[in-house]
This record gives structure tokens, sequence and C-alpha cells, in this order.
């Protein structure tokens, strides 16, 4: 969302067209050919070779699933990137059209009508305003199951969204409308400051996604291709091979490798073993000893990644007793103040950076002049912890809970990737708080990704480490956490981890606010009760840190993409 956008929408009171050109550069030049130097004509015999194809190959991670209806995932959405067409695209944190031709914003800021250019699916199938339209009515029908429509309830505020979601109204009630075969509008229930008009969704056909059913996404056959490449091959804990698609609205201006192979399943000495041996062209994510190995190749970028302990109130498994334990506030202060973020930090990750804040440091305030976190102060636990307040509170929780000692408390479920940041960090905060509380009954549960991502959505621990993405606006993650949040509700069952009537109240005042000033204080009063009362405690910001080889031009990295931007990417060997 840009400043200067949110300022035009406030005082405009004239219809608003905006073009949407497309803002794609042409690749470089081939280094190969061409004219002779000095403009002349050269003597020699043309060059009739033909150019070997483009080829890039990246270590990265599996996604969880490539259902556009039910993905979560940042990993899902790398993949998307690659194989889907976008209303708009974002790159390198700059959005700009793609699918889209124009698009017009009412005088009262609540209807938002789409023109389309012509595009097609791999198939040659056209692509239609039907298919962008049911890509946000999937989100939202409740016979879907999609986890994301509390996430276009309330950023949007979609028209009758919620009582769509509900069963309450039809389709035909939903301010979602198909004008005709290259134009949609969406009609919002209220302005909002937040959205921009620049939807960045892909098409989805509902005759496809019907036929497929619980099908859809996890197969390369049972996906649709819109976008710059095609999926021809998925290996499970191996490997995802695309191949361009010629048929792709940039396909001539943007994406020039030829081929994209993406290895999953590496663990990190393979990784910096395969890179010095030239077998990949960039491992997208190291830890501090193949950074170290690699230093000569390393690129950081800031990533809008937050990582956090969260906590289950309902128990393991719906154990109502470590429920209990989980959802006493003096007990979760009691965990998060024994930990010394920057000394852990320091040990398990410098390449991260230690945080006691929600609300990500790659956002700045509205003069641009300094960060949010710098402007809006709020009271969180220390950066280096506090022992004794630690104890204080544990003394009070327990008090609370009925123990005499922390010997008598049950056995705690520590939920974590097995991945290996993941379980030094969870070995390291478990041996904070038996060293800080004397606590020796959390034992750690260490899963493959998909298999913790889907422990945690069957509720199946009493402590989870999670990574939330900071994603466009300062009030993302906020979001997240608000009564039906995505995160909150993670399965949309109606069972929130947490509920704080003001909380939502003022997040739902920020929507409203086109003032960014006034804005941003209503999001740091939020942040300060989710602080406070929240299931949650941050302490980890993260950075993406990739090696990248020499004859790689155009790897880009941007927090606010969320994607494999390898939109300019071009091997020169």
């Amino acid at each position: 969302m840009k400043k200067a956008l949110i300022l035009l929408l406030a005082i405009m009171m004239v219809i608003t067209v905006v073009g949407c050109g497309g803002t794609y550069t042409d690749p470089p030049a081939p280094q190969n050919g061409g004219d002779a130097p000095n403009g002349e004509d050269s003597e020699d015999e043309p060059d009739t070779s033909v150019d070997e194809p483009m080829t890039f190959t990246i270590i990265a991670d599996e996604p969880n699933t490539l259902n556009p209806i039910l993905s979560v995932s940042s990993m899902d959405s790398e993949v998307f990137y690659l194989i889907s067409a976008f209303l708009f695209r974002t790159y390198d944190g700059v959005t700009s059209p793609e699918v889209c031709d124009y698009f017009e914003v009412s005088e009262d800021h609540l209807t938002y009508t789409y023109y389309l250019k012509d595009a097609v699916y791999s198939d040659g199938t056209p692509i239609t305003a039907d298919d962008f339209a049911f890509y946000i009515i999937s989100q939202l029908d409740p016979n879907f199951g999609s986890p994301n429509a509390s996430d276009w309830i309330n950023t949007y505020g979609i028209k009758n969204a919620r009582e769509f979601n509900t069963g309450e109204v039809g389709r035909d009630e939903l301010g979602v409308t198909v004008l005709d075969e290259k134009s949609f509008e969406i009609t919002l229930e209220n302005p909002v400051a937040t959205f921009d008009g620049m939807l960045t969704i892909m098409p989805l056909r509902e005759d496809f996604a019907v036929e497929k059913g619980e099908a859809l996404g996890g197969s390369a056959q049972d996906i649709e291709f819109s976008g710059p490449y095609v999926l021809k091959d998925w290996v499970y804990e191996g490997y995802l091979l695309f191949e361009k698609n010629p048929l792709f609205i940039e396909a001539e201006n943007s994406f020039p490798v030829d081929e994209i192979e993406v290895l999953v399943g590496v663990d990190h000495n393979t990784r910096v073993a395969m890179f010095e041996n030239g077998e990949v062209d960039v491992v997208k994510t190291i830890n501090r000893e193949g950074a170290n190995l690699l230093s000569e190749h390393v690129k950081n970028f800031p990533s809008g990644m937050q990582q956090a302990i969260q906590f289950n109130p309902y128990g393991k498994g719906g154990n109502e007793e470590t429920g209990r334990i989980m959802a006493n506030k003096n007990f979760r202060k009691a965990l998060s103040y024994a930990l010394n973020r920057e000394a852990i930090v320091a040990a398990v990750n410098p390449l991260y950076d230690p945080t006691n804040r929600f609300i990500s440091r790659i956002f700045l305030d509205e003069n641009e002049s300094q960060t949010f976190v710098e402007s809006y102060p709020v009271e969180s636990v220390p950066l280096d912890g506090d022992s004794e307040q630690a104890k204080a509170y544990l003394q009070t929780a327990l008090e609370e809970l009925g123990y005499d000692s922390v010997s008598e408390l049950p056995e705690l479920s520590y939920l974590t990737f097995d991945v290996q940041d993941y379980i030094i960090a969870a070995e390291t905060f478990v041996n904070q708080w038996k060293q800080v509380l004397g606590i020796e009954s959390i034992v750690i549960n260490n899963q493959p990704v998909p298999l913790a991502i889907q422990a945690m959505m069957g509720y199946e621990y009493d402590i989870y480490y999670t990574s939330l993405s900071a994603g466009d606006d300062p009030s993302t993650i906020l979001n997240f956490w608000i009564t039906g949040g995505t995160v909150n509700d993670v399965v949309g069952s109606g069972r929130n981890l947490w509920s704080n009537e003001e909380y939502d109240q003022l997040l739902r005042e920020s929507f409203l606010s086109f003032d960014l000033e006034s804005r941003y204080e209503l999001l740091a009063q939020a942040e300060q009760i989710l602080l406070n009362e929240g299931p949650l405690e941050p302490f980890m910001a993260g950075n993406v840190t990739s090696a990248v080889q020499p004859w790689v031009e155009g790897y880009v990295y941007n927090s606010l993409d969320g994607a494999f931007s390898f939109n300019q990417l071009r091997i020169q060997k």
C-alpha cells in the first residue's frame, strides 16, 4: 500500500480511473551474437548456433499444498507466483498490473471495477472475469472450507462477506459481481483505508476446482497453470520441475529462464556441498555454519517473518489440564520473561534478530523517516529477559493453578519443525526454562514441516514455535489475531485461541482511518493489547540468508513479495 495513494483516496471526490499498463522491463540483451564492433558487418560466417535452454536450480522448501483455496503457507505462495497469472503482481516490493487492464474506483470508495486484458491458461483456455471472481468466492464460500475466509472478511470488508461465509445469504448477495467476460466489480461494506484496489489474486476456474475436489493442487496433474511456468513434475521430498509457459501474458518480457528445478528436503550440509560443487545456482536459505563457509556468496535479505512462541489454551489434543496451564497469562509470561532473546539468537541463529514486537521492523512510520516500531513504542518483555520477574510470574501462576511446585506440572508438548535451526531453538528454550524456572516437564516434538503444520492445525500441541508473515502492511500480523482471524481460528471452525473485544474494535477502527498517523496509533494500541493478553510471545525477526552463485543475475527476494521473484533472473555462465 502506497502512502501517496492513501492520501489520494482520502481527497478525491470524483471517479478515479487507474491505468494498468505493465511495468516489466525487457530482459538484458544476449551476450553472444549481434553486430560486429564499430557497427561494421562481420566477415565471419554467421552464428547459426542455438542457445541452450536456460536452466536454474535452487534448493528451497516443500510447499504444503498447491490447492489455492486451502493454502496458508508462504512456501505455497512461492510456487503460486511461478504457476499463476495475477490480477496484479508484486515484484521487489512494487505492485504492478498483470491481467488487469485498468480499474475504476467509485467516488465513495465502495466499488472497484476491474477490466481485463486478453490472457489464457497454459492450455489456451481464456482467463475470464468469472475466474477472478470465483477465486474470491472460493475463499469465502463455507462449502469450500478455506482457512483464509476471515482475512477476506476483516481485511477487505467485502459487502455481505461475513453473512455469505456463515450461510446467511447466497452468492448473488455477495459484493463480488461479474459484469461480462472481461470485467467484474467488488463492493465493500465501508471504505477501507488499507485497500488500494491492487489485488494480487489469481484466476481459478470453478468447473476445474469442482471437478478436482479434494485432489485439487495435490499433484502436477491436478493444477491449472496460467503463470510464467508449468509444473511438469513434483516428487514429494525430492524436487519440483517447472518449464516456461509460452502462453503466459508476460512471457516475452519477463521470467527469461526456460526451466526451474526446485530441490527440497536437502539438509544444510548437503546444501553447502552442492553449492560448492556448482550443482545448484542458489540455496535459498542457509544456516549460520553454511553462511560462514560460503561467506563470499552470501546475500542477506530483510524478511518480514516474525517468529513467536504460541500457546494452545485447549491443550494438546483437548487435554483440559495442559490447556488450563496454557490459558494462564502469568504462566505464559513466566516462560517469556525467562528467555534472554539477545543471547539465544546470538547463539542459535545470529543471522536473525531478537524482537519483542509483533509489528515488523520493515515498516516505516507515516512520515517514512523512521520505522513504525521506533515511532510507536510499546511495553514488552526485555530483549535480555528478566529472570526475577519470570520467577514472580511463575509463582503467581502456580498459585492460580493450584500447584505447590513446578514438579507437579504435567508433561507439556512443544511442537516444532524437524529443521536444524528450529530444533536448536527448541532445545535452548527448554534448557532456559529448566535453568531459570526449574520446569522439566516440557517435551520437544520434532515433526517434518508439513506434518508439524497439520499437527498445529489439529491443536496437537501445548507450545508451538510459529512463523508469521508480516504481509504488506503493519496491520497484517495483528489481523491474524482478531476474533476469527486466520491464525487465531486456524481451521475456520470458530475455535479461537483468544478473543478480545477491545482489540477487535481497535483494528476495525484502523480499517476505516485514512489518516495514517491516527491509524498507526490505533495499531500500536492493538499491538499493546496483544502483547499483554494474547496467546503468543514474539521472539525473533527473520532474515533470508541465501547463497548465490556469481553467474546468477537478478536474483531478488523481497519480504513484501513472499514469492520466488525470478522475473528478471538470468544465468550467465
